[in-house]
């Protein structure tokens, strides 16, 4: 076990050098990445939301509700991409080499995890630079943040162990992450379709943890008792279901890849 582990950190540190091998920037991009995204959806609707959003005074009002949520949702995206595809493209290594396929899931998990946490520390700086406070309260991201890639990772798992069955889902997952967004608020107040569409929000397990992120970065607001045992639940739940199915499926799927 403890083999494995060693190993899928060594997986993860090469990941981490081959990602953006062969590009002008390199590594920049790690920072470079999340502050386009950002930037590019500030520009094009902070006119649109400036009317919208009247909750706090602050000139980078918009960006700072976007923030969190952008951050954390990028994460959550590329964790169901790489986890969504990692039978299929380490099949080749899965059958030459005696590892767990687990293994290939943990060195996702490892780096996805690290680059979520920097990408959120970038999201503070930017507190910082604009003047904004900062406090002890803004230590609830690291526990949600975890909750947040334990339930992206189960997920993540238990498409990937359909994918050698149904290998539409690979190019079904990307199209319902897109309507997953557009369903979440994130861009947008929740406030906009809590009324038309209040059952959105409650069966919406992105929500519950994206509306927390919001609360510390916009009033500094700590997560209750009550919000934490919901992700728990969403988080630890989806993470039995991962693992029994991992066991039930995976001997199946080395026959067949």
């Amino acid at each position: 076990m403890k083999h494995n582990i060693l190993l899928a950190f060594s997986f993860a540190k090469r990941d981490f050098k081959q990602r953006y091998v062969g590009t002008g920037l390199g590594q920049l991009w790690y920072i470079l990445s999340p502050i386009i995204t950002i930037f590019i959806y500030t520009v094009i609707f902070s006119d649109f939301m400036k009317m919208k959003l009247d909750i706090i005074d602050n000139t980078y009002a918009y960006s700072i509700y976007i923030v969190p949520g952008l951050l954390a949702w990028i994460s959550f995206g590329k964790f169901l991409s790489l986890l969504t595809n990692a039978i299929s493209e380490k099949s080749h290594l899965i059958k030459k080499i005696s590892v767990p396929v687990y293994v290939f899931y943990l060195s996702i998990f490892i780096t996805e995890t690290v680059l979520f946490l920097f990408s959120i520390s970038l999201g503070v700086v930017f507190l910082l630079l604009i003047d904004y406070t900062v406090n002890f309260t803004f230590l609830w991201m690291i526990p949600i943040m975890i909750l947040q890639t334990i339930f992206a990772f189960s997920l993540g798992i238990i498409i990937s162990l359909f994918v050698p069955f149904f290998k539409d889902l690979k190019e079904a997952v990307p199209i319902i992450v897109q309507l997953w967004f557009w369903m979440t608020p994130i861009i947008y107040m929740k406030e906009m379709i809590a009324d038309k569409f209040p059952l959105v929000l409650v069966y919406n397990p992105l929500y519950h943890y994206m509306h927390l992120y919001q609360d510390i970065f916009l009033f500094a607001k700590a997560p209750s008792a009550y919000n934490l045992f919901i992700i728990s639940l969403i988080s630890f739940s989806s993470l039995l279901i991962a693992a029994y199915l991992y066991k039930k499926m995976i001997n199946t799927i080395k026959d067949i890849i």
